[in-house]
């Protein structure tokens, strides 16, 4: 008698969270405070002096934290170029950001900034989603070594209503500050949440490799969660808005 077995392997498929996911637009100006004097008599007069707006585009998402409904996206997304140069700015440099959020849902959400932390590369935005309830949360299980991963996000601003690519990987493990995932990413990318198969947040994409753009690197988790908690402190102060 001949046995026939079946190759068929059950499969858990994720359902990504898409509808919490949005393309952010952040258009940031740098306006800095100059002082000149004449030469004829010697006075100096000083003034605010627009340097321009610049224009940066990452990804991001809806989330909820203690009860609290905000937006997650990277640091350098909200900040645009004076990410990198914002501890060299003059003193009494004025910075005038305006946040749009692009939702998966068609929705066009305005965003404000509420928590930048500079070490870690990471942007909180007070914003509500107008019509997705159910979003997703920050783990409270830190990703497992070799487990498998996704993320959401738009690299090279790949996306349209209802349409935004959902990228999977490894976890292959830390080094420095960086939690590495085997997830291919590039500009565009930064700020998407990366999910485990329980759709709760485990990182946020901030960096891939100029050379080799199948690895995203992201924030820790444990680092994530300090870093809302470090939120809500603030808030809880009476600080309406921190950039440290």
């Amino acid at each position: 008698m001949l046995l026939q077995l079946s190759c068929a392997v059950a499969v858990n498929k994720i359902r990504p969270n898409t509808k919490a996911f949005s393309l952010v637009k952040a258009s940031v100006e740098l306006i800095v405070h100059e002082c000149k004097e004449d030469k004829k008599n010697k006075k100096i007069s000083c003034e605010y002096s627009s340097k321009g707006k610049r224009v940066a585009l990452g990804s991001g998402t809806f989330f909820t934290h203690k009860n609290q409904s905000l937006f997650l996206t990277a640091g350098h997304v909200c900040l645009g170029p004076t990410y990198e140069i914002w501890n060299s700015l003059p003193e009494r440099t004025k910075i005038v950001t305006e946040l749009s959020l692009k939702s998966f849902t068609g929705h066009n959400v305005k965003g404000k900034i509420k928590y930048v932390n500079l070490k870690y590369d990471v942007c909180v935005v007070e914003a509500t989603h107008p019509t997705v309830k159910k979003l997703p949360r920050i783990a409270q299980i830190k990703p497992i070594l070799h487990n498998n991963y996704y993320s959401i996000s738009a690299p090279a601003s790949i996306f349209h209503t209802g349409m935004v690519p959902v990228l999977s990987g490894t976890f292959v493990g830390d080094h420095k500050k960086f939690s590495f995932y085997t997830i291919p990413t590039a500009p565009g990318g930064s700020g998407g949440p990366i999910y485990d198969k329980n759709n709760n947040i485990v990182g946020v994409i901030q960096r891939t490799h100029s050379l080799f753009s199948h690895i995203a690197l992201s924030i820790k988790h444990k680092d994530l969660l300090d870093i809302m908690e470090r939120y809500f402190e603030l808030k809880n102060q009476g600080i309406d808005s921190m950039i440290e």
